[in-house]
């Protein structure tokens, strides 16, 4: 009498929720190669490998632990992006046929030809690293959540300059105003220097936090919430539903970092190659290269500090930065008379914006302390 054979499907070491299908997971992890890549590239003269856990400080047990919060793939994204889209496009169709471009005051144009249309910029620039941190991340879910950032960057971008056109139809020039305040405007210049900074920042880890967790929660508070009451007080809806649609992506972009560093903060890995363990690789010589080992990841210099000793640093590194620079804004404001204590302002959105997610993810912060005079 013959038994038919047990077979035992494992199905994947990850969390699968399948009862749910949870097609985020399903078509998000694994799909990065970590080991057997074919080629290495020479351009940068490090000899590392495509995707390699050199390219950070930072350490990982394992690099697909990571989830995003909203757990956005390309069609959910795509489909939440496409309805914020209707939204800028229908408030700006609205504010055009109710006529609140012509009622705008001369005051309050010049003051938005000034401080708001440079931001467009500012958000290309870190659209642009933001690609590099696609390029050079680790795991498939963390390279995801950038690509999707770089897309609402550069969407942020083309908006505001979509709303400068608009502008210029009733107000003459906007863009090229812009452009020139942003390469010659003094309270301008910090700003630029931080993104130019962040521009040719090596880590990719780094990026993220200075870009997500620092200038994006104080710029991007600031000037798409805080300052987007003022455009209230001026009934200036064609500006105002447009930051309410920023700021709903600053959200998203907010919470996936935030979440990401906090996972890594907790991370005890004492070696960037410990995830290889969690491949099946613990016993992994090197990197093999058509059936030759070319180099021994044990040799490469280990960091002595913990992933939260390095965010840490990172974060007393560019957080300060980021401050000054936004308070060098401030003759800006006074200059066009808008209602707005910057330094009281700032203050209020590292109380209300930046404190709190810090706080809910257990990463550091030392509160920036402005020396009144």
């Amino acid at each position: 009498m013959s038994t038919e054979p047990e077979f035992k499907k494992e199905l994947r070491k990850q969390p699968w929720d399948w009862k749910t299908k949870n097609e985020y997971e399903e078509v998000t992890l694994m799909m990065q190669p970590y080991v057997h890549m074919h080629y290495r590239h020479k351009f940068d003269g490090k000899d590392l490998d495509i995707f390699d856990p050199r390219y950070t400080r930072l350490k990982s047990s394992d690099w697909e632990a990571f989830r995003d919060p909203k757990k956005f793939w390309y069609t959910p994204y795509v489909n939440n992006r496409k309805k914020l889209a209707e939204e800028v496009e229908n408030g700006f169709s609205y504010a055009n046929e109710l006529g609140v471009l012509d009622n705008l005051s001369e005051q309050w144009v010049n003051a938005l030809r000034d401080i708001y249309t440079p931001l467009r910029h500012l958000e290309y620039g870190e659209s642009v690293q933001m690609q590099y941190v696609v390029r050079y991340s680790l795991g498939s879910a963390i390279e995801q959540c950038a690509t999707y950032q770089a897309f609402d960057k550069i969407g942020r971008a083309q908006w505001i300059s979509q709303w400068a056109m608009n502008m210029e139809e009733h107000h003459g020039d906007f863009l090229k105003h812009g452009k020139e305040v942003l390469l010659n405007e003094p309270a301008f210049q910090p700003l630029r220097k931080y993104v130019e900074d962040v521009l040719v920042t090596d880590d990719w880890a780094e990026v993220i936090v200075a870009t997500n967790l620092t200038l994006d929660l104080l710029l991007g508070n600031l000037m798409y919430r805080e300052f987007n009451k003022e455009a209230v007080k001026q009934g200036d809806t064609h500006l105002s539903i447009l930051n309410l649609v920023i700021g709903k992506q600053l959200d998203w972009n907010r919470d996936w970092a935030a979440a990401l560093m906090g996972l890594l903060a907790k991370d005890e890995a004492e070696s960037r190659w410990d995830y290889l363990k969690s491949l099946g690789y613990e016993e992994w010589e090197g990197d093999y290269r058509w059936g030759r080992i070319m180099s021994d990841p044990r040799e490469t210099p280990e960091e002595t500090q913990s992933n939260l000793e390095i965010i840490q640093g990172w974060i007393e590194k560019w957080y300060p930065k980021a401050y000054e620079a936004i308070l060098a804004l401030a003759p800006l404001f006074e200059q066009h008379g808008i209602e707005m204590n910057l330094t009281e302002t700032l203050k209020k959105v590292e109380e209300e914006y930046v404190v709190p997610v810090y706080n809910k993810n257990k990463l550091p912060l030392t509160q920036y302390e402005v020396a009144l005079n």
